[in-house]
């Protein structure tokens, strides 16, 4: 089973540490994927397959699982006739491995962090005491805000990196698996999307960041994304208009410039052909909803 790579929206255009979410599917059914993030998920209800590298088991509710950056991971669920039977409900957590050990330099030593994050490719079930009191910090963070927010996310990370209550799922070897020239250049290769996507990016400038011919290049990113480069680029640069939209008063023009399109009837069909409404549209309908 080959994995892809996922551009995960809250990371595409933003420099968040972290954030998270309650996610409420009928299954969890997605393709078996990886990220640069790390993404911690705990299982309110729904039951199924667990994949993390190489580890594959059964989840339950109660389920805790921690997930390394770059690491091909899946939840499959199992499925009934009856679709209240089949909800599937999580609690995850997103965690920028980067941005966190930047912001939290200043205040601590971030070497053992730093070394947290890259052990954590041999992905971790989380047990015990230890369980509950996350699943708990986890249920309570999801209606926090700032400084409250803040602080859960900090005990939760605290926990995490001490050993007690936690199963490694993967060999050691693992990490040498993941740490491979590809990771090394999808990594860079997302980066540097992330810093200039408001600018003008050439298919020759990514191939040249990739270390790549330009027909090798395409190649390597169809098959990474299942896009091809200028329509993962959009879907970037649309993420962040989404952003501007909901956020600011900008007009449509300014926001089509600050997401790196000098064409306003280009970024109108774009944003069309993505979202299937118009970006004044778009905008209305957020008016609506608030």
């Amino acid at each position: 089973m080959k994995a892809i790579y996922t551009l995960l929206p809250d990371f595409a255009t933003t420099y968040k540490p972290f954030v998270i979410r309650k996610i409420s599917l009928p299954s969890f059914s997605t393709d078996f994927h990886f990220h640069n993030e790390c993404q911690l998920v705990y299982v309110v209800s729904g039951t199924g397959t667990r994949i993390i590298g190489d580890s594959v088991e059964s989840y339950q509710e109660g389920d805790l699982a921690f997930v390394g950056p770059n690491v091909p991971h899946v939840w499959y669920s199992k499925t009934s006739d009856n679709q209240e039977d089949t909800m599937a409900v999580s609690l995850a957590l997103f965690i920028n491995p980067v941005t966190v050990a930047e912001n939290l330099k200043p205040f601590i030593d971030t070497q053992a962090l730093a070394t947290f994050f890259e052990q954590s490719a041999r992905g971790i079930n989380i047990v015990g005491a230890k369980r509950e009191v996350i699943s708990t910090i986890l249920q309570e963070a999801i209606h926090q805000k700032e400084v409250s927010l803040l602080a859960s996310f900090l005990k939760i990370v605290e926990l995490l990196m001490d050993s007690e209550d936690i199963i490694w799922l993967n060999d050691a070897s693992l990490l040498k698996t993941y740490s491979s020239n590809n990771q090394g250049r999808v990594s860079k290769l997302m980066h540097f999307i992330q810093e200039n996507f408001r600018t003008e990016i050439t298919l020759e400038q990514a191939a040249s960041v990739a270390d790549l011919q330009l027909h090798s290049f395409c190649r390597f990113f169809k098959q990474l994304t299942h896009h091809t480069f200028s329509d993962f680029l959009n879907e970037v640069r649309i993420g962040f208009a989404c952003k501007l939209l909901q956020q600011s008063d900008l007009p449509i023009t300014q926001v089509a410039y600050e997401c790196g399109y000098s064409n306003i009837s280009y970024f109108n069909r774009t944003f069309k052909k993505i979202h299937g409404v118009s970006p004044r549209d778009y905008r209305q309908r957020l008016m609506v909803e608030h």
